[in-house]
C-alpha cells in the first residue's frame, strides 16, 4: 500500500517541529509552518488528514506569536482552530482537544487587545471542553488549569469576586488530582497560591495570604537549585511575606522578605533580562524599613535600587512604568524627609511614565502618583492649581475604577484627601462634605479583617473632627473617637503606625475636654501622648511632633 503524499510531509513537520520546541532556532518553525501548509494544501474538504494539517499549523501559528509577536499569526492559529472545531461536531470524540485549542488562542488574543468578547468565548470553550472531560480523563487537569486561567483573567479585568472564587475551586480541583509525587503538581500549586494572593488582596483575609505562603513554601520545595521556576517562586513567596509584615507588623517577616528578595537577585546576573524586577521588588521591601525606622540610609538603598532597575528598562519595557512610579514615590519621602525641592520636581518629571501605558491599570496607578506629587508641592508652594490638578488627575483615576473594580478603594481614599485638602485650604463646606462622602465609600469598601483598614478609619475620623470644628456637632466628635479607637486596634505594640494613631486619639480626647472639660478625657490624651512618644526613639522621623505633643 503507497502512503499519500500528505503522511510524509506531516511526518517530517512534526519532526522540524519538536526540534524547535526542543530547543532550535526560530528557521525549525518557519520550515515546519512551510511543511504544513504545503499538507493542507493537499488535503482538501474531506480529506482524512485535513482536520490534523489544521491542528497543526494553528499551534504552529501560535507559536510564531508567541515569539515575535505578530498579530496576523495569532488570527491565523484563530482562523485554522475554528475550521478544525468545525470537522469536529458535537458527539466527535476528539472535540474537546479542539475547543482546548481554540480557547487557548482567544485567551491570548484577550491578553494582547483586551477585547472582552474574547475572553467570554475563551470560557465558553473551555467550559465545553471540561464537561468532555469528566473525572478520570486524562486531559481534565489541563482543563481545569485552563478555565482557571480565564476566571482569574475575568477577576482582574472586571472585579468580579465570583470569577476569582471560581478560579480558586478550579486551581483546588486541579490540586487533588496532582497528589504529593505528581509530575505535575508544581503548576497547581503556584496558580492557586497566586489567587489567593489576589482573594487576600481584594478581602483582607489574613487565611488566604497565610494559605499562598504555605502553597509558595511547597512549591519552593519541588524547585531544586537551578530550577528555572525557583527565581519566580522566591519572589511570589517574598512578596507574600512582605504582605504579612504590612498586615501585622512583625519586622522578621520583612527582613524574611529581604533575604528572598536577595536570593532573586543572586540569581539574575548584572545581563539577565529580569534583573529589574527583583531590584524593584528589594526596593520596595527597604523602603518600609525606612518608614518605620525613619534611617536616612534605607531610603538612599531603596532609590539606588530603583535607579539600577530603570537603567536596565529600556523604553518599551512592560516594568518601565511601574519603575517610574516607584522612582516617583522615593523622590517624595526623601522630599518630604529633607524638603529638598528638586526631588519633588524629579518625582512630578517621571509623568513620562503616563506615555508609556495610554490606558489601563498602570496608567491608574502613573495618575494616582502624579496626582501625589501634586499634592506634595501644594503643601510646599501653596499654589492651588497644584491641588486642583491633582483633583482632576484622581478623578480621572476613579472613572477608570468603577464599582466592583480592585482599585476603586485607593482610589476613593485619595479623591477624598484632596477634597479634605482643598477644604483647609479655602473652607468651603462642600468639599469637606464631598471628602466624607468619599471616605465612608472607601470604608464600606474594607472589610473588618483588612490589613489596612485603620488608615481608612483614621481618614474619616480626621474629616470628622474637621467637621466638629467647623459646625460643633458633638456627634461628629464622638464619631471620630470612635473611629480613631478603631484604628488603634489594627496597630498593636511594635506596628509602624502605632505611633500617628495614638496621637490622633488623643488630639480627640484633649478636642472633648476642651468642649466638655472631663478631667478624664484629658487625663487620656496625656497618657496617649506618651505612649506615642515611647514609639518614636531618637532619629525617628516623627519623635520632634511627638514631643511637641507630649509637651502641650
Amino acid at each position: 500500500m503507497i502512503n499519500p503524499p500528505t503522511t510524509g510531509l506531516l511526518r517530517h513537520a512534526t519532526d522540524v517541529y519538536q526540534s524547535y520546541e526542543n530547543g532550535g532556532g526560530i528557521s525549525n518553525l518557519e520550515e515546519a509552518i512551510s511543511l504544513y501548509q504545503q499538507a493542507l494544501e493537499l488535503s482538501p474538504v474531506g480529506h482524512p488528514d485535513r482536520p490534523i494539517c489544521l491542528n497543526s499549523l494553528a499551534n504552529c501559528m501560535q507559536s510564531r506569536y508567541e515569539s515575535q509577536g505578530a498579530l496576523e499569526d495569532l488570527e491565523k492559529a484563530i482562523s485554522l482552530n475554528h475550521q478544525a472545531l468545525e470537522l469536529h461536531p458535537a458527539g466527535h470524540p476528539n472535540r474537546s482537544s479542539f475547543l482546548n485549542n481554540l480557547a487557548i488562542c482567544m485567551l491570548s488574543r484577550f491578553g494582547s487587545q483586551g477585547i472582552l468578547g474574547d475572553l467570554e468565548e475563551a470560557i465558553s470553550l473551555n467550559q465545553q471542553a471540561l464537561e468532555l472531560r469528566p473525572h478520570g480523563h486524562p486531559y481534565r487537569l489541563s482543563s481545569l488549569s485552563n478555565l482557571a486561567k480565564c476566571m482569574k483573567s475575568r477577576y482582574k479585568s472586571q472585579g468580579a469576586l465570583e470569577a476569582l472564587d471560581e478560579a480558586i475551586s478550579l486551581n483546588q480541583q486541579a490540586l487533588v488530582l496532582c497528589p504529593i509525587g505528581h509530575p505535575n503538581r508544581l503548576s497547581p500549586l503556584i496558580h492557586l497560591a497566586n489567587c489567593m494572593k489576589l482573594r487576600y488582596e481584594s478581602q483582607g483575609a489574613l487565611r488566604d495570604l497565610q494559605k499562598a505562603i504555605s502553597l509558595n513554601q511547597q512549591a519552593l520545595e519541588l524547585c531544586p537549585v537551578g530550577h528555572p521556576n525557583k527565581p519566580l517562586l522566591l519572589s511570589h513567596l517574598a512578596s507574600c511575606m512582605q504582605s504579612i509584615y504590612e498586615a501585622q507588623g512583625a519586622l522578621e517577616d520583612l527582613e524574611q522578605a529581604i533575604s528572598l528578595n536577595e536570593q532573586v537577585l543572586e540569581l539574575c546576573h548584572v545581563d539577565h533580562p529580569d534583573r529589574p524586577l527583583p531590584l524593584c521588588n528589594l526596593a520596595s521591601c527597604m523602603q518600609p524599613i525606612y518608614e518605620s525606622q525613619g534611617a536616612l540610609g534605607d531610603l538612599e538603598q531603596t532609590i539606588s535600587l530603583n535607579q539600577q532597575a530603570l537603567k536596565l528598562c529600556p523604553v518599551d519595557h512592560p516594568n518601565k512604568s511601574s519603575l517610574l512610579n516607584n522612582l516617583e514615590h522615593c523622590m517624595q519621602f526623601r522630599y518630604e524627609s529633607q524638603a529638598a525641592s528638586e526631588d519633588l520636581e524629579e518625582a512630578i518629571s517621571h509623568q513620562q511614565a503616563l506615555e508609556l501605558f495610554p490606558k489601563g491599570q498602570i496608567r491608574s496607578t502613573s495618575l494616582s502618583n502624579l496626582a501625589n506629587n501634586m499634592i506634595s508641592r501644594y503643601e510646599t508652594l501653596g499654589v492651588i492649581e497644584d491641588l486642583e490638578k491633582a483633583i482632576s488627575f484622581n478623578q480621572q483615576v476613579l472613572e477608570l475604577c468603577p464599582v466592583g473594580h480592585p482599585s476603586r478603594l485607593s482610589s476613593l481614599n485619595n479623591l477624598a484627601h484632596c477634597m479634605q485638602s482643598r477644604y483647609e485650604s479655602q473652607g468651603a463646606l462642600g468639599d469637606l462634605q464631598e471628602a466624607i462622602s468619599f471616605n465612608q465609600q472607601a470604608l464600606q469598601l474594607c472589610p473588618v479583617s483588612y490589613p489596612y483598614r485603620s488608615s481608612f478609619l483614621n481618614n474619616l475620623a480626621i474629616c470628622m473632627t474637621s467637621r466638629f470644628e467647623e459646625q460643633g456637632a458633638l456627634e461628629d466628635l464622638e464619631e471620630a473617637i470612635s473611629l480613631f479607637h478603631q484604628a488603634l486596634e489594627f496597630c498593636p505594640p511594635g506596628h509602624p503606625h502605632r505611633s500617628s494613631s495614638l496621637s490622633n486619639l488623643a488630639n480627640c480626647m484633649k478636642c472633648r475636654y476642651e468642649s466638655q472639660k472631663a478631667t478624664e478625657d484629658l487625663e487620656g490624651a496625656i497618657f496617649l501622648f506618651h505612649q506615642a512618644l515611647e514609639c518614636c526613639p531618637l532619629g525617628h522621623p516623627h519623635r520632634s511632633s511627638s514631643l511637641s505633643n507630649a509637651a502641650n
